[in-house]
């Protein structure tokens, strides 16, 4: 199954940008461990499935940080249980309570319809998000010894500041000069970000070929259920399920 799933991203998905020979060669890392940021939406979930084709223990983590959808923590402790993660970490992140600015916190405004840029940044970007995402992850990697962290940011994020390559090349140097166990061990922390060079339909074609359950997946952010089907992440994702011929 893993050859499979390689050959098929070689073919299809030849713009993969950070799925290197060290990530992708199982051979070399005998006794691998991933911690997969685990939202609950298609492109983490995605993500999830390959690593748990690629590596040999696979933890998910999930981040409760008032967000308005917050339901989405309810689909991915669904999601973490049918992959049978080896263990599902959820995250409280407080700080986040003291802003108000994004429409996707629970004390900001109301979310936008469509795709909506302010000064160049989508109206929605949580400010420094992923960076405390995996501020954390790496915490948590430090102690557990776990030596890959997992983010499925992908192409059509490219608006968000921390969605783009620099900013992950940034991360992954930060992590690993204050890691303990890269210290310790010698060894070094990768973030393996696999969808870099992608767009959200290239990751659903990679789900599809993974058999991902993606009824199972949740994606909204005004947090409604059924999902309002107005916001710029309905869009996407019906727009990336149509493409690869799924029908919610």
């Amino acid at each position: 199954m893993v050859n499979k799933v390689l050959d098929m991203m070689d073919d299809i998905l030849s713009k993969l940008f950070n799925l290197n020979r060290i990530l992708i060669n199982k051979n070399k890392e005998s006794e691998s461990k991933i911690l997969v940021a685990l939202s609950g939406g298609i492109d983490s979930t995605v993500l999830l499935y390959l690593c748990k084709e690629i590596f040999d223990d696979v933890y998910a983590i999930s981040f409760n940080y008032g967000q308005k959808h917050n339901v989405e923590l309810k689909y991915a402790k669904e999601i973490a249980k049918m992959a049978n993660v080896k263990e599902h970490i959820i995250v409280d992140i407080p700080h986040y309570a003291l802003l108000n600015q994004s429409p996707l916190l629970a004390h900001g405004s109301e979310v936008p319809e469509g795709i909506v840029m302010v000064d160049n940044v989508p109206a929605v970007n949580v400010p420094m998000r992923n960076l405390a995402f995996l501020s954390i992850m790496g915490s948590i990697a430090d102690e557990y010894g776990i030596n890959f962290l997992a983010i499925g940011v992908h192409a059509t994020d490219n608006p968000f500041p921390d969605c783009r390559p620099e900013f992950i090349t940034a991360m992954e140097a930060a992590i690993n000069s204050a890691s303990a166990y890269v210290q310790k061990t010698k060894n070094r922390i990768h973030i393996f970000a696999p969808f870099l060079g992608l767009s959200k339909i290239e990751v659903a074609k990679l789900g599809k070929e993974l058999n991902v359950p993606f009824e199972k997946t949740y994606s909204c952010y005004a947090g409604t259920e059924p999902p309002c089907g107005k916001c710029a992440t309905c869009i996407q994702r019906e727009e990336a399920l149509k493409a690869i011929g799924y029908h919610q």
